[in-house]
């Protein structure tokens, strides 16, 4: 539930602009806790329909490390870890 109303809110505040950067770098400090809980909401939603995708295995493990990463203290190595797992189900992230 809070990740839903952090994404909600945050698209509100127009911070869905901060994804369409390559690197978590061009993300303001300010809003890569956002981001992190963006791209794990994005993960889990997008993840119900494709897991008999063929890399659905390895997506899975990485949105579990991005998500660790992004809750210890690393999000922008969380972040490029949930951009991975979204690719690995053919989700272009860049473009959320």
């Amino acid at each position: 539930m809070r990740n839903i109303a952090l994404f909600l809110a945050a698209a509100g505040l127009g911070a869905a602009t901060a994804l369409a950067g390559p690197a978590a770098a061009q993300i303001p400090a300010s809003e890569i806790g956002v981001v992190c809980d963006q791209l794990n909401y994005r993960f889990q939603f997008d993840f119900k329909h494709r897991q008999d995708f063929p890399r659905a295995g390895a997506a899975r493990a990485l949105h579990r490390s991005g998500v660790e990463k992004c809750q210890s203290g690393d999000p922008e190595a969380g972040i490029a870890d949930l951009r991975d797992a979204l690719r690995k189900i053919g989700v272009e992230p860049e473009q959320l």
